[in-house]
């Protein structure tokens, strides 16, 4: 294996799971407050993915080889739909988290025309938080979201701020879910991840949990490192969402491999 081999092997992020062990959910039943708090101290609202349909690509995975930006892209020209100054800031505040480890800037941009990426919050009564990955951006209407976040406020606190704006920016700039890595192979319990995920505060449908969870890509789709359980790109994982009780707790902050990621999608 050559230098260049070994680097991009190492860069590129795809990043999955760690663990313990419990007993296991009926998913046949329906669950009551006590019984969700079980399975995570506060019931975590995911990120879902989007795909662009016109043409069926599919836009989830890891570093995907046909969602990255060009090298020479340094400024991610951001449109904000609505929002106020307060939110808006808060996105551009931990958008710059990558900028501290990739050659690239995020600014605000007035005319949606001229912009990379739209921004919104709640976009026509959306509750979802959801970003296109990478260059899949520019096919979107410059008059519709790229990104949308469907739960802040005055009250969310800064370490989900943290955690979800991120995870969204992450997609953006071309990376994408970690479970999806060709190099993850995370032994699901599906019964357990369907019975969670179709229920508050995700509500998605059987189709959404396979998409979004349980779909991997090959090797000749993305570039992919080995599995970090601490990637700001991974889900949460309850243990019972396992069949050997492997848990994956909530990453908040850019892993150290998310830190080289974005050195060599953005390099100096």
């Amino acid at each position: 294996m050559n230098k260049r081999t070994i680097l991009y092997f190492l860069i590129f992020s795809a990043i999955a799971a760690g663990c313990s062990k419990t007993a296991e959910v009926a998913p046949e039943k329906v669950p009551d407050d006590t019984q969700l708090k079980t399975l995570f101290a506060v019931a975590p609202k995911m990120c879902i993915n989007k795909i662009i349909d016109a043409d069926g690509k599919k836009t989830n995975g890891v570093v995907l080889k046909n969602n990255r930006w060009p090298e020479s892209k340094k400024v991610i020209r951001v449109k904000f739909l609505n929002g106020d100054s307060y939110l808006q800031g808060k996105v551009m505040t931990y958008a710059g988290k990558w900028s501290l480890y990739g050659n690239v800037t995020f600014v605000k941009e007035s005319v949606a025309s001229k912009s990379d990426i739209r921004v919104a919050f709640k976009f026509d009564g959306d509750e979802g938080s959801w970003s296109y990955i990478g260059s899949d951006a520019q096919y979107i209407d410059k008059a519709e979201p790229t990104m949308n976040f469907g739960w802040f406020d005055s009250k969310t606190s800064e370490e989900e701020f943290s955690r979800v704006i991120i995870h969204e920016v992450g997609h953006a700039i071309g990376l994408a879910h970690e479970q999806a890595s060709p190099g993850v192979n995370i032994k699901w319990n599906k019964n357990n991840v369907y019975w969670y995920y179709q229920r508050p505060p995700n509500s998605w449908t059987k189709a959404q949990i396979d998409y979004n969870i349980f779909f991997k890509y090959t090797a000749a789709d993305a570039y992919y490192s080995p599995f970090d359980p601490i990637s700001i790109m991974q889900y949460p994982v309850d243990p019972r969402f396992t069949t050997d009780g492997k848990t994956i707790g909530w990453n908040t902050v850019l892993s150290p491999i998310d830190k080289i990621v974005a050195s060599r999608l953005f390099p100096k």
